[in-house]
């Protein structure tokens, strides 16, 4: 679970950023004081200690987590086990699916030790497949099917592995010796050539790998995180401290980006119910609502620009749809104060909100704040099993009040960088607290111990942000903008709102930006890819001769642009009046709420949404102002298949002739009565089973 930087550097109070620290000294006789500070005595150097000191975990070697789900399956195999949309898969089922996977993977030439990529749509197929992987002695390596298929091979070959498994039609992409794990012989045993379902789990040990993740490089090279049994199962049992009982829990992360590990691990192994976001589902925080709802969910975690557009969805809905929720979990990005008010308002103050942090490096989290109405937010104190440091330039402890680099030992921190040795000797270095063998991570995050014990998080140290809750380096996407045709210098800097990036070129050719960006969206994840280019003579630049970024960033948060045509949004989001008779009526409408939304002047009618730098979140607020502007609320799937405005005015004209769609009249008093008494029955359900 990546870091919740914020989406600019932070800030000093000269008004300046953050700069890199010099290179720093550890090691046991290190100072432990701060420049200027006098030296630490021993009781404040044991007390700084001890506030970075989770709690311990359990003695002895943890198992790893699929054999921990193979005994829960074994105790009790008919027990709900996955669930997506209306297909289900109990405890038994999943073992015996996994198995049958294992089998194929060694038939396929899989052997303990090697790597296996995983392609699949949000199913549960995908579940059985990684839970496969693990049980042929294989480290999974999850790849993001929404990626580009030059991409997903780069990754793949990176990661060098031997197979890898797939689902519906990613079984034609070219990938190493795919392997489908929903073909109907794996799920279900039928005919003489099925694979048995009774293949023991592979042994191995705890140094052996688990997965193998991807982030962002910052030479425009992605690094795979390589994470061992051991660290898996701390985390996962650090997991089950902190949340304890059988969570039903809401699937919401894509398997490649390394939050799904929580929820997936930390529910199978508690013996609880994973509930799978489909494929349409979790775009749509009005059917997350009815997820959550149909499935009493009693915990989720997403990233907190996410959350957001949950609780507006189910203020709009109904907030007593959410009743079942007893814990929400936050991470990937800064959680604002605003959100744990609404949260409170939303949920009421029985249901708790948690700051969670940490790198891909530590194994998903580090530390997290159980977050309390009207209190502060920070990211809290650490996790059982880690350990946090907050130091200086020099490797020196620092008192609290006084900002340092974030440093984490303990069970989680992973193996390092696959294939790149430098830059894991970069980062994981030795630990001189702990002594021996044992490592730490530099994060590159600022922090500082609060006058409570808990971590406040300031901004990062180098020019990596966060993108919807994907960390990216800024230094990537600059390094692949040069290397396109024509371009002569690149600066890249996130957009006022945080959640999107704006690229500025010196270019030959102006005319040629949609081409780049085009270019780019080949070989970048989504959360890279500018949403906005624009080609400049020169960059302004600082008293020191750098590309003022400040002087750039400021060019994004011009007035609002002028709307396509004369036709003012009313406050009341569900307009009274008829919705637009006439084509080029809806379709200037349209134009108008995608101006807005994209903050452009300009839309063209048949230009795909994305490729003018819409991304998944913008469309939750494109359905927003659609309906404002014509009286017809476009589901977010009708949004993601006509992603044109020609297309949505198509569909807005179709649902206008319609009529209102039936239920949302304004007597709702009965309906909602009705949802109460549910909920009311459904948190008692969950708190029983809780205790």
């Amino acid at each position: 679970m990546s870091s919740p930087s914020p989406a600019r550097p932070a800030r000093r109070p000269d008004g300046g950023t953050h700069a890199e620290p010099p290179a720093r000294r550890t090691g046991p006789g290190a100072p432990t004081s701060a420049p200027g500070e006098p030296p630490l005595d021993a009781g404040e150097r044991n007390r700084l200690l001890g506030l970075g000191r989770g709690a311990a975990l359990p003695t002895g070697p943890l198992p790893p987590v699929h054999r921990t789900v193979a005994a829960l399956a074994a105790a009790e195999p008919g027990r709900p086990a996955v669930v997506c949309g209306d297909d289900a898969v109990d405890r038994g089922g999943l073992q015996a699916w996994a198995g049958r996977i294992a089998a194929r993977l060694a038939a396929a030439g899989v052997r303990p030790g090697d790597r296996v990529g995983v392609l699949a749509d949000r199913s549960t197929a995908m579940v059985a497949a990684v839970l496969g992987a693990l049980r042929a002695g294989a480290a999974y390596v999850p790849v993001d099917p929404s990626h580009p298929d030059e991409r997903i091979a780069a990754l793949l070959a990176d990661a060098g592995v031997t197979a890898t498994l797939v689902t519906g039609r990613h079984g034609d992409r070219p990938v190493p010796v795919p392997v489908a794990a929903d073909a109907p012989g794996l799920r279900e045993p039928t005919g003489p050539d099925a694979p048995a379902d009774d293949e023991p789990a592979a042994d191995g040990s705890a140094d052996d790998e688990a997965y193998l993740i991807y982030t962002s490089g910052s030479t425009g090279a992605p690094k795979g995180v390589v994470v061992g049994h051991a660290q898996l199962a701390a985390s996962t049992a650090a997991r089950r401290a902190v949340y304890p009982g059988e969570p039903v829990f809401l699937l919401l992360s894509p398997l490649a980006f390394d939050s799904s590990v929580a929820g997936l691990w930390g529910t199978l192994t508690a013996g609880g119910r994973l509930v799978v976001a489909g494929p349409d589902a979790y775009r749509d925080p009005e059917a997350l609502v009815a997820l959550v709802e149909r499935h009493s969910v009693s915990h989720l975690l997403c990233v907190p620009s996410l959350y957001d557009a949950l609780l507006a969805a189910a203020e709009r809905t109904g907030p007593a749809r959410l009743a079942s929720l007893t814990t929400v979990v936050t991470a990937g990005e800064t959680l604002p104060e605003a959100l744990l008010r609404r949260h409170t308002a939303v949920l009421g103050p029985s249901a708790v909100l948690v700051n969670e942090y940490g790198p891909t490096e530590c194994t998903v989290w580090a530390s997290y704040r159980r977050c309390r109405p009207g209190g502060p937010v920070d990211i809290g104190g650490p996790v059982p099993g880690a350990l946090l440091y907050v130091l200086d330039a020099a490797g020196r402890l620092v008192p609290p009040g006084v900002t340092g680099e974030l440093h984490i030992g303990g069970a989680g921190v992973a193996h390092g960088y696959a294939g790149r040795p430098e830059a894991t000797a970069r980062v994981f270095v030795p630990d001189p607290f702990a002594g021996g063998t044992a490592r730490m991570y530099r994060t590159g995050d600022l922090v500082r111990w609060s006058a409570e014990g808990t971590l406040e998080f300031l901004g990062r140290r180098d020019n990596q942000v966060k993108i919807r809750g994907h960390r990216v380096e800024l230094g990537a996407v600059e390094t692949a903008l040069r290397g396109c045709p024509g371009v002569r210098e690149a600066v890249v800097v996130p957009d006022p709102d945080g959640d999107r990036l704006a690229g500025f070129v010196v270019t030959d050719d102006p005319s040629g930006l949609p081409a780049l960006r085009a270019r780019l969206a080949a070989t970048l994840p989504e959360a890279a890819v500018p949403a906005v280019l624009r080609a400049m003579d020169a960059f302004p630049v600082t008293v020191n001769g750098k590309a003022d970024r400040a002087a750039l960033t400021a060019l994004l948060t011009p007035a609002a642009p002028a709307p396509a045509s004369p036709s003012p949004a009313p406050a009341d989001p569900a307009p009274a009046g008829p919705a637009p008779a006439s084509e080029a009526d809806t379709l200037a409408r349209v134009a108008d709420a995608w101006a807005e939304v994209l903050a452009v002047e300009t839309v063209p009618a048949d230009v795909n949404f994305f490729d003018l730098g819409g991304h998944s979140l913008l469309v939750i607020r494109l359905q927003d102002a659609l309906e404002s502007r014509t009286g017809v609320r476009l589901s977010v799937v009708d949004l993601f298949r006509g992603s044109t405005v020609r297309a949505q005015s198509e569909l807005i004209r179709a649902g206008a002739a319609a009529g209102p769609a039936t239920g949302t009249g304004p007597d709702l008093r009965a309906e909602r009565a009705r949802r109460e008494r549910a909920a009311r029955a459904r948190r008692q359900r969950v708190q029983g089973g809780a205790r």
